[in-house]
């Protein structure tokens, strides 16, 4: 059978045959990514509910007294499904993520084991939770799952390092916005170029040009081609109407450049607006239901805490009263959420001045500013705690951008472009970006951009797992004391 190569050569070459007109090629592996979720969710189903049933036949074959009911095996299946599809574990692109993957199985079977022991429970079935045929079909059901990401993320590897995972795209247009288009996706990895296109017929093709757009519909019949992207500007919209019907009856994706330059942040919609093609660059990053369950988990943690913490914090209290004279908060004017200024609570871990340093330095390694207690503080980032009490207030989040001096948010909103849509989820405690090596002190604008970078993929991609992810990476970050000082 050719390969989507050779079969590319030699319709741009101009040779054609029937074989080549009816041969469809391999399909692209996001194609398969696209039945991959259905798929692994059925196979969850039946091999947790298959090896609830083997485990339950086993016990009963030894001559256990206590049966696994079938009843109970197709809800603990069907909740297994339920949870991961609650965790995002089902969508096309979390299938790439083997780690993430595992961990999202190994979360939603202990949360169906949990909850289906609770509902033994409450019906008076509390046996049949921790019989022994249940253990088993525990360990074997964590198993199966654990092997069956096992098999996908190899397989998906093999594709990856095939091509397979990456779209076949065609760009068609006039030959210099074609040109340009494809050599600005080119440089991204999530898309593989095969071709450049002219929108119109021509005695000679430019270099760089593979052929026309009738060769475009050829390779589209023939499976060759995955996506279509016709670049921008047209002459009028009837050429680009009468080009797309071309492509009417195939079962490739046509897609059509808008012709913006690029935008950081990415648009993040596409819509109507009284009938009229709209993109969407910016919305509120949380609203709604999103938004009250990072409320609730702000609390919820918060809470816990400083209930676990209280006495450790009381001894740093009267650690840092010994050490120098001066109060034990230390209070500083920060932007927070919609660039509204609060008052941070820290510990004080710098010598008191009556008269504030009205540049709000930032510490340096080695700052003679800073006390003996206070360097204790910084290494292992403790002087951060007293925000808890900032989190209850609402002002700040346990994750999120941290929040900067107003003099140095002043500064950099002046040098870096788009510094400021940072505020538009509430500081953090921790952040993505400082959990990334981002901490400590900004020395130049290009240091603070790369900080920035990181904050907005955060808030463009929050999410409660993600929230969680950062707070326990956060630990072993604070305990390596990278920057800290």
């Amino acid at each position: 059978m050719p390969t989507d190569d050779y079969l590319f050569e030699r319709h741009i070459s101009g040779e054609s045959s029937a074989s080549t007109a009816s041969y469809r090629g391999p399909s692209s592996g996001l194609k398969n990514l696209e039945f991959l979720p259905g798929l692994l969710a059925v196979s969850d189903w039946l091999g947790v509910a298959l090896a609830g049933a083997v485990c339950g036949e086993l016990e009963g074959s030894a001559g256990g007294s206590i049966a696994i009911n079938p009843l109970t095996i197709i809800f603990a299946a069907t909740l297994t499904v339920d949870y991961l599809y609650l965790l995002g574990g089902y969508q096309p692109r979390s299938c790439l993520k083997f780690g993430i993957q595992q961990a999202k199985a190994a979360t939603a079977w202990a949360a169906s084991i949990i909850s289906l022991s609770a509902l033994l429970a409450l019906v008076g079935r509390s046996e049949e939770a921790f019989s022994t045929a249940t253990k088993l079909w525990y360990v074997a059901g964590f198993l199966y799952l654990a092997l069956m990401r096992c098999f996908v993320g190899w397989r998906l590897e093999q594709w990856r390092r095939r091509g397979l995972l990456l779209p076949k795209v065609a760009v068609v247009g006039s030959v210099q916005a074609a040109v340009d288009l494809a050599r600005r996706l080119r440089q991204s990895p999530d898309a593989r170029v095969v071709g450049v296109f002219a929108e119109e017929e021509a005695s000679s093709l430019p270099e760089g040009v593979s052929g026309t757009i009738d060769a475009v519909v050829s390779l589209a019949a023939a499976g060759a081609v995955d996506e279509i992207v016709f670049a921008s500007p047209w002459r009028s919209s009837r050429p680009l109407e009468l080009a797309v019907a071309k492509f009417a009856a195939l079962q490739t994706v046509v897609k059509i450049d808008p012709g913006l330059p690029m935008q950081k942040p990415a648009p993040v919609a596409f819509g109507f607006l009284a009938g009229v093609p709209i993109l969407t660059l910016q919305r509120p990053p949380l609203s709604g239901w999103p938004a009250a369950a990072k409320r609730a988990e702000d609390v919820i943690i918060s809470l816990l805490a400083i209930a676990l913490l209280a006495p450790f914090l009381a001894l740093v209290a009267i650690a840092i009263k010994l050490d120098t004279p001066g109060p034990v908060l230390f209070r500083q004017e920060r932007f927070g959420f919609n660039n509204n200024r609060f008052l941070v609570f820290k510990f004080r871990t710098m010598r008191h001045y009556t008269v504030p340093d009205p540049l709000v330095q930032q510490a340096r390694r080695n700052d003679p500013r800073v006390t003996r207690v206070g360097a204790l503080l910084r290494r292992w980032s403790v002087d951060e705690l007293p925000q808890l009490f900032n989190v209850l207030r609402g002002e700040m989040s346990l994750v999120g951008p941290r929040p900067h001096a107003a003099t140095h948010n002043e500064k950099y909103a002046l040098l870096v472009d788009g510094y400021l849509a940072r505020h538009r989820m509430k500081p953090g405690i921790t952040g993505w970006a400082q959990v990334n090596g981002s901490r400590g002190e900004t020395e130049s604008p290009q240091q603070m951009a790369r900080r920035l970078e990181y904050d907005l993929a955060y808030i463009a991609n929050w999410s409660l797992y993600f929230d969680l992810k950062i707070l326990v990476i956060t630990v072993p970050a604070v305990l390596r004391g990278t920057n800290a000082y």
